[in-house]
């Protein structure tokens, strides 16, 4: 009667013990999903019209979900309003803030929604460009600092609406394709020198100054004091949003308002270089400004 009564309480003690090691296996199997928020540039390349590609310059949201205490990324990702914003390539090599599709029908805005399933899961997502709307297929790489095997397709616009032609093309029936690449991106910083047209010569018609700048990003903001020597010897300060690699900043210069907006080049031409265009008068046709070279 004693070695039974020894007897059961080891056989429960087996069972919990199987218990707890079922349970912990299960919980250990579902990896947490990363926080990817964050500065991205994406680029869009297309194959239908090659040499035709498009940066998607956004400030990547997250959402989250309280579990067990704490809160935890949920997975999916957006972007609206001034967290996105486009830069189109063309094939000459020309730049095009904006991008590179004519408005839609229905231009409801800018903006990007979808989800990740982990790093090196999948990243499927759509976003809106001038009211065209494009739908991604991508895998987060392991770093979850970049995207891998991408493709997009643009979605065919709905009944008796029409979409913006895309990528050079002035048939908006053509619905456009390609791949798509993207990483994370720095924040601004560091002194750049080079040639700009005088700020109030918004046709870039007279003689240049030199111009040195100075770069610095506080969250989504950045501020550029800007000195000038030629045809101007003077320092002014500018400052305004920045999503991705591409920003917008105003400032007043000799007591008029001026607006740049800015590219930094180094994904597109692997040079640390601020491609400017100056978009005082005209945010739709700015014109160029210069190039200022990392110092």
């Amino acid at each position: 009667m004693k070695r039974s009564f020894l007897l059961f309480p080891l056989v429960a003690l087996a069972i919990a013990l199987v218990s707890c090691s079922s349970g912990g296996s299960s919980s250990s199997s579902s990896a947490p999903v990363p926080n990817i928020s964050g500065s991205w540039e994406l680029i869009a390349a297309s194959s239908l019209n090659p040499g035709y590609s498009t940066g998607i310059e956004v400030a990547l949201q997250e959402g989250q979900v309280f579990v067990n205490g704490i809160y935890q990324e949920n997975g999916q990702i957006s972007a609206s309003g001034q967290q996105i914003s486009f830069v189109g390539f063309t094939p000459t090599g020309g730049i095009v803030f904006g991008g590179n599709c004519a408005v839609a029908t229905d231009d409801s805005g800018n903006s990007l929604s979808g989800s990740i399933s982990g790093v090196g899961g999948s990243m499927n997502f759509s976003y809106t460009e001038n009211g065209n709307v494009f739908n991604v297929s991508a895998v987060l790489d392991p770093s979850g600092q970049t995207i891998d095997s991408g493709t997009y397709t643009e979605q065919t616009a709905p009944a008796g609406q029409s979409n913006g032609a895309c990528n050079g093309s002035s048939d908006s029936t053509l619905i456009d394709a390609g791949s798509i690449t993207g990483a994370t991106v720095s924040k601004f910083s560091g002194v750049y020198a080079g040639q700009i047209c005088e700020p109030l010569d918004t046709a870039c018609t007279n003689s240049k100054d030199t111009a040195t700048a100075t770069l610095s990003q506080s969250g989504t903001t950045l501020t550029v004091e800007l000195t000038l020597a030629g045809a101007d010897n003077t320092s002014f300060t500018l400052t305004g949003p920045v999503t991705g690699n591409s920003f917008s900043v105003q400032g007043p210069f000799q007591g008029q308002p001026v607006t740049y907006y800015g590219y930094y080049e180094l994904a597109q031409k692997n040079v640390n270089s601020i491609y400017l265009v100056n978009a005082t008068t005209s945010a739709q046709s700015p014109t160029y400004a210069g190039t200022l070279a990392v110092q």
